[in-house]
């Protein structure tokens, strides 16, 4: 199963985890199983599931009396650190995010009577941060071994028990990237339509082509590029928009990735659901569901061309449903084009 996705861009506050957890939200909504692995050392996406890693006192160091602090849950950290076949699975925690299975789609419920989707994590906090820094190059696959390889128990591969994996990644192209990318099968790439974002494109490609050529990670290839915190008024934005996919379409290096349809809005919705550690599509039953639907049919188209290019078998049936759950008054031009 091809469907684990990298969420990467070398630029810092491109939008990596605000993707992912309106993905996340999406595709439980559709149904579906869904795994984020948090290799964030901020674990931003972490405490926007509603799971910060919680830390104890359970020593002290035997100098200078200094607290040993440890993760009352088992993190990413562990995962990487206990080198087995399958592990990933000993870490995971399931979401509630309170669904109402029986609310309807446009306000927050399932595309499907009843049936909302599982939303799993593997959490992180800034000791990966830490643990990275003393990775040898052997070690660079670690997340892969946990995650894509059955354990010895002969259990399918963790990532055979969701139908999309997301992992969450820092900013920059450091060795907590490369781990990602070599657990990934797919990177999916995500800025802002501003100068520096559109500068980053052709760095983060060439992150991808190194683990590709230097890592021998051929199997890595780039699902496409989503543009974040879009203004429909702002000309410059959409002058840029022009320009990525001009340099596409005339081979220009660093530029050869499709950009997705679906561009999400700069909305303040966004940061108020991450503030209260809640889905987006809470906010649809809300006095702010006018964006907030905007927000959240971008955000399902991306996940839908998601699921194409990973070939998911339920593909089809799910657009088709979509197509449908939005009452046509509150149907955004995405819809139509989709």
């Amino acid at each position: 199963m091809a469907n684990v996705i990298a969420l990467m861009m070398r630029k810092g506050g491109a939008g990596k985890t605000t993707l992912l957890l309106l993905l996340a939200d999406a595709l439980a909504r559709f149904g579906l199983r869904v795994l984020v692995v948090d290799l964030d050392p901020q674990g931003n996406a972490s405490i926007g599931l509603g799971h910060k890693v919680e830390l104890v006192e359970t020593g002290t160091t035997r100098l200078g009396a200094k607290p040993i602090l440890t993760p009352t849950v088992p993190t990413v950290v562990d995962v990487i650190e206990a080198d087995e076949e399958g592990v990933a699975t000993q870490a995971i925690q399931i979401v509630d995010w309170g669904y109402d299975s029986e609310e309807a789609f446009h306000l927050g419920g399932p595309l499907f009577p009843n049936k909302i989707g599982t939303i799993g994590l593997i959490s992180c906090y800034r000791a990966l941060e830490t643990a990275a820094t003393a990775w040898k190059p052997s070690e660079l696959e670690r997340l892969a071994k946990a995650l894509l390889i059955p354990a010895e128990t002969g259990e399918p591969a963790p990532n055979c028990e969701w139908d999309v994996v997301l992992i969450d990644t820092p900013p920059g192209g450091s060795l907590i990237s490369v781990q990602a990318a070599m657990a990934a099968h797919r990177a999916l790439f995500v800025t802002q339509a501003e100068k520096f974002g559109v500068e980053a494109i052709p760095e983060t490609l060439l992150l991808v082509g190194d683990v590709k050529d230097n890592y021998r990670h051929d199997e890595l290839d780039v699902l496409g590029l989503v543009f974040n915190e879009y203004v429909d008024r702002s000309i410059t934005q959409r002058t840029l928009i022009t320009q990525v996919e001009e340099n596409r379409n005339q081979g220009i290096a660093g530029f050869g990735i499709p950009v997705l349809d679906g561009r999400l809005p700069n909305y303040t919705v966004v940061g108020k659901s991450q503030n209260a550690e809640a889905p987006l599509s809470a906010y649809l039953a809300a006095n702010e569901r006018e964006t907030a639907q905007k927000v959240c049919q971008n955000a399902e188209v991306i996940a839908l061309q998601m699921l194409k290019k990973i070939e998911h078998p339920e593909t089809s049936k799910i657009k088709a449903a979509w197509s449908k759950a939005w009452p046509e008054a509150m149907r955004t031009p995405i819809i139509r084009s989709a």
